[in-house]
């Protein structure tokens, strides 16, 4: 069975001497992270063994900050061959996530260079006007958990569409290319017509 991120996280967490360790909780801790994400409470950080503090990071940042995040906090307290080994492991790349993904061509981004918008960047006026199918596209987004139960009642406590699309956006921006092509798969099949009539595939 293929190993999960948070295998990888677990194994990496391990390799820690136990004063590392504890520096890592600190670390992690004392980040600024990127808006639309709540850093992780400090007394829960403090007691987590290293099972926990992998949950932890997949719970608050999802996988691919999450792992971006604990890459720039191995950095930071000088475990760099622990980072290593975590960003191979993962299948990350050697910048930790920095360098800009590569497109998708159902994105309608083939061929384009590292600086082009997503397609749901690109058209996102459009589609917070004019989605108006917006619940599936929720349902999808939570049970990848891109969303956790907290965002999806937010945003389902919208009183109409428009208003739920501009919110999901809100928590969109964090996060990175998986989330908005998993956003774009299930704006696809949900509003068809709308993203072939924005030049989508």
């Amino acid at each position: 069975m293929a190993k999960t991120l948070k295998d990888h996280l677990e194994f990496a967490l391990e390799s820690l001497e136990e004063g590392d360790f504890k520096r890592f909780k600190r670390s992690m801790n004392d980040a600024q992270v990127e808006a639309g994400y709540d850093k992780i409470p400090r007394g829960r950080l403090e007691k987590a063994d290293t099972m926990d503090v992998a949950d932890l990071i997949i719970s608050h940042y999802r996988q691919e900050y999450g792992l971006r995040l604990t890459l720039e906090v191995l950095q930071k307290i000088n475990m760099r061959d622990v980072a290593e080994t975590l960003r191979r492991a993962a299948g990350a790349d050697s910048s930790a996530g920095s360098a800009a993904p590569p497109q998708n061509p159902s994105t309608g981004g083939a061929g384009a260079g590292p600086s082009d918008k997503h397609f749901v960047d690109k058209h996102r006026a459009e589609i917070i006007s004019r989605c108006t199918l917006v619940d599936p596209i929720l349902d999808r987004l939570f049970s990848l958990e891109f969303l956790n139960q907290e965002q999806y009642d937010l945003v389902r406590a919208e009183a109409t569409s428009q208003n739920r699309m501009r919110e999901l956006y809100n928590f969109m921006h964090g996060w990175g290319a998986s989330g908005k092509e998993a956003f774009y798969q299930a704006l696809k099949k949900q509003n068809g017509p709308l993203v072939r009539d924005l030049g989508g595939q």
